[in-house]
């Protein structure tokens, strides 16, 4: 049977919907309205984001959407996460269909050490964008500090089947088997991390995971190949674009900064760009940025923000050497000398601009003047390779080889990886045809996964001419 509605039915309907449309409405704007914190004007310096965030607040209080997502981003942005937590807890209520407030909600809460909390916005986030994979990561680590290790497992296993590759998922793999004292499964998870991420992540852990595997050579290995401080956090864009309303010069600067080693140069480069405006006499960023327009050929913006940076701090010898550098490129021998000659007068106790002043000297086969600078540059930094390494290349060119071996010993004692030192050593022994020595030191070369592998295959076609077998 149909149902047929009269007219005036239906309008009654329609207008009850209407109410509690607009009853629905009603509520949401009066929650915007109450959300908005009380601002902490005497805690802000900068006037700017003063001004912006009274302006949000008004706004918010007239109960407007946007006016609260805003504050919310001014406040996280520049560290005010007691008001940003406050904004995100109404945020996710009236705006439920935006992954990134229970996402950024759950971050605070998470750095704050409240998991269990946190466990459920991470959770939402998922339902809302399941692509999103750091909101996956976020969730596994948030499940695996909990010891709620099946949990954890499933969901880094579920992001791996987005990405089979994801180093993060799979260090959480191997964090899950740690935790059962599953060393082999954790060894498996961490190898392929660290393939996959050129030892930026899970080294650490691969190491002790070798060493409860009683494997020493492979934990030397490893040890050997980290790059120290060169982590990489998640790339997470969520988070990355709170610093567009950041007004912190430094952590505007250390985001531009994870963001162009991560590989994406130009957004570092406009997070610098930022900074910089935020804090324009700053040294610091000057060197940055000009690393960044260099690592984009943009030499001449380069030299405009290296110069800027020696201006305000003379003996920034880094600052000097991005302008040796420039400087070579330009193919101009009257130039590279003029700024050599102003580096080394405002930080003549560089080793880096010794050793470049002596080089400069041994490409003119002024051997003696030249070895001085790279003993100055020894005394001043004893316990690093490449000074050592720079006075034996001078000593090879001179063809003093058996005080450039010596060096280059030396060398080894400081850094027992050094792939150059290494190398020559490998080319020495076989110049020597000396077998035993150079098997020695092929031994130790092949321990370095990061020297290319061109490199050792002619090294190897060396040695079999020599001693006519194969290393």
């Amino acid at each position: 049977m149909k149902l047929k509605l009269s007219l005036a039915a239906l309008l009654i309907l329609v207008a009850a919907g209407g109410f509690l449309l607009w009853q629905k409405s009603a509520q949401t704007t009066a929650l915007i309205a109450q959300a908005a914190p009380q601002v902490p004007a005497a805690q802000i310096s900068n006037p700017e984001l003063l001004d912006r965030i009274q302006n949000a607040t008004t706004e918010a209080n007239e109960g407007q959407l946007d006016g609260l997502a805003e504050l919310s981003r001014l406040y996280h942005a520049n560290g005010f996460t007691n008001e940003a937590w406050q904004c995100y807890a109404t945020l996710v209520l009236v705006d439920p269909s935006q992954a990134r407030w229970p996402y950024r909600f759950g971050r605070i809460l998470a750095g704050y050490g409240q998991l269990e909390e946190a466990t459920p916005l991470f959770e939402d986030t998922i339902k809302l964008d399941s692509k999103y994979l750091p909101a996956r990561i976020r969730l596994g680590d948030t499940l695996l500090k909990q010891n709620r290790f099946e949990e954890a497992r499933r969901v880094y296993q579920d992001t791996l089947s987005l990405d089979e590759q994801n180093p993060y998922a799979l260090v959480g793999l191997a964090r899950v088997a740690i935790a059962k004292e599953d060393w082999k499964e954790a060894r498996a998870h961490l190898e392929l991390a660290v393939k996959a991420s050129d030892f930026q992540i899970g080294a650490d852990l691969l190491g002790d995971v070798y060493e409860k595997l009683d494997l020493p050579a492979l934990e030397n290995r490893v040890l050997q190949n980290i790059e120290w401080g060169s982590y990489a956090d998640i790339p997470d864009p969520w988070s990355l674009t709170l610093m567009d309303d950041s007004y912190d010069a430094y952590q505007v600067s250390i985001a531009g900064g994870w963001a162009a080693h991560q590989g994406d140069v130009r957004t570092g480069l406009r997070y610098a760009q930022r900074a910089i405006k935020l804090d324009p006499d700053s040294s610091t960023l000057h060197y940055q940025i000009a690393g960044l327009y260099q690592n984009l050929e943009n030499d001449k913006k380069a030299e405009e923000h290296y110069r800027r940076c020696v201006e305000l701090q003379p003996d920034f010898s880094d600052a000097w050497l991005g302008l040796i550098e420039i400087a070579k490129r330009r193919n101009s021998p009257t130039h590279l000398r003029r700024t050599l000659d102003a580096a080394l007068k405002a930080a003549p106790e560089s080793p880096s601009l010794n050793i470049e002043r002596g080089k400069l000297l041994v490409a003119q086969k002024q051997f003696e003047k030249a070895y001085p600078y790279f003993v100055k540059s020894i005394e001043n930094r004893p316990h690093e390779a490449v000074g050592y390494i720079a006075l034996a290349q001078a000593y090879l060119a001179d063809n003093r080889i058996e005080d450039g071996v010596a060096q280059m010993r030396l060398a080894l004692v400081q850094e027992p990886a050094n792939p150059v030192a290494l190398s020559s050593m490998v080319f020495d022994a076989i110049v020597r045809k000396d077998k035993a020595e150079a098997d020695q030191w092929f031994t130790r070369l092949r321990q370095q996964v990061r020297f290319r592998d061109q490199e050792i295959a002619q090294l190897e076609t060396m040695y079999q001419q020599t001693f006519g077998t194969r290393p």
